[in-house]
């Protein structure tokens, strides 16, 4: 137990003294802020250009009203006047001479109506259909007596949800966010650890350093302690992004969740979370070191080091039709698929179309699977720890076995 632990204070320790591990950790989400504040600062100085540009404005028109619903008087606060030669007034928007001609429709909720105007790019062009629209409903409006009937119109009114479940009142969507920062704590550590998981491995063979070291600690103590330290590093920069994006989940809370229901903890999601994240971290922990202890190189790995990855984030590809039908045979076999099942599992239990059986079922499996890869790591490497220069092929794996049974 003492040499694993020195194991894993030697690598823990050394990875997070180099300089490059902080500037790295940190440079991500010191970017995102960054990029937030400029893109804030931003539209904070052209918001009102922008809106002003799409917004319905003053603007000098023509118009033909086919539906009689278009008040004279409305129109012309807004720099409208009845059209007396449509086709010369088109003519007329066609060679910049008239900033647009309005054309409304003998029935406008079932016919579009038809706008010719000037270019003002992109973004001022839609301030032509805001006109259009403000005119029709602002005439509409005053041809209303009650007040109240032209307030809804304006304004439809808000609504307020309360559904329930088994007799109490159902969670909304911020339940959903509990567990599933389990499922993001997982993606994170997946595309954090790939690299250093494969790199320490290699590294000792790469070094040529391996015999020495294997006089002193086991392999089995040598990946394990390599293993956790990795982990710990992970947690490290999993925590630098994590402690802010709390921070701002809980500024954000109060004004969100009387639209989408309030926080709630499931104790039992939490726990299911909880246990995925840790036997899907192992199991891609296995999947990494393995991957490391059967090549030479790092140059070597970086093939199958990308097709493990690859094999771990499939399911996000598929998340919104595994949470959409949860008895699909397909959602089964992205369950169920080992590397598949961490972040299936996750995301389905985070909102909770993950049963009872198959949540025990999954935990299990990933963890059962894990052992399993790293206890094939560890034989890989115990074995090709001398092997430099060629990587590890079936055949050597099934001598290996071989050669153990005849000595047996």
């Amino acid at each position: 137990m003492s040499r694993l632990g020195t194991v894993v204070r030697f690598e823990f320790v050394r990875a997070v003294k180099k300089p490059a591990f902080w500037i790295g950790t940190l440079a991500l989400p010191i970017v995102i802020v960054l990029v937030t504040l400029l893109v804030g600062a931003g539209q904070a100085a052209g918001a009102d250009s922008v809106v002003s540009s799409t917004a319905a404005a003053k603007t000098p028109f023509h118009y033909v009203d086919h539906s009689g619903l278009v008040s004279e008087s409305v129109a012309k606060r807004w720099g409208g006047s009845p059209s007396t030669d449509p086709e010369a007034d088109q003519a007329a928007v066609r060679k910049g001479l008239l900033d647009a001609f309005i054309e409304f429709p003998a029935s406008p909720t079932t016919k579009p109506i038809r706008v010719e105007a000037a270019d003002k790019g992109l973004f001022g062009n839609g301030g032509y259909s805001s006109l259009a629209s403000r005119v029709i409903e602002q005439s509409v409006a005053a041809a209303v007596d009650d007040p109240q009937a032209v307030r809804l119109l304006r304004s439809p009114p808000d609504t307020v949800l309360t559904t329930y479940q088994d007799g109490a009142i159902a969670p909304g969507w911020l339940s959903v966010v509990p567990p599933l920062l389990f499922a993001a704590a997982f993606f994170g550590l997946v595309i954090l650890l790939a690299a250093r998981m494969v790199t320490v491995v290699v590294e000792e063979k790469e070094n040529r350093i391996s015999e020495m070291i294997l006089t002193t600690v086991t392999a089995g103590d040598l990946i394990r302690g390599k293993v956790i330290a990795m982990l710990l590093v992970g947690l490290v920069q999993v925590g630098v992004f994590v402690l802010p994006g709390l921070a701002a989940l809980a500024a954000t809370l109060p004004l969100v969740a009387s639209r989408l229901g309030g926080l709630t903890l499931d104790p039992w999601r939490i726990v299911v979370g909880a246990l995925l994240l840790v036997g899907g971290v192992l199991l891609a922990s296995g999947l990494f070191v393995a991957v490391g202890a059967a090549v030479p190189s790092i140059k070597d790995a970086s093939a199958l080091q990308s097709a493990a990855i690859f094999a771990l984030i499939i399911p996000v590809y598929a998340v919104f039709f595994v949470v959409t039908n949860p008895s699909s045979p397909v959602t089964a076999f992205f369950t169920y698929f080992p590397t598949f099942t961490p972040i299936t599992a996750l995301v389905r239990n985070a909102f909770g179309t993950l049963s009872v059986t198959e949540s025990v079922v999954s935990i299990v499996l990933v963890f059962v699977v894990a052992a399993a890869l790293l206890w094939f790591a560890e034989y890989l490497f115990r074995h090709s720890v001398a092997q430099y220069g060629s990587k590890v092929t079936l055949r050597q794996i099934v001598s290996w076995r071989r050669g153990r049974s005849t000595t047996s």
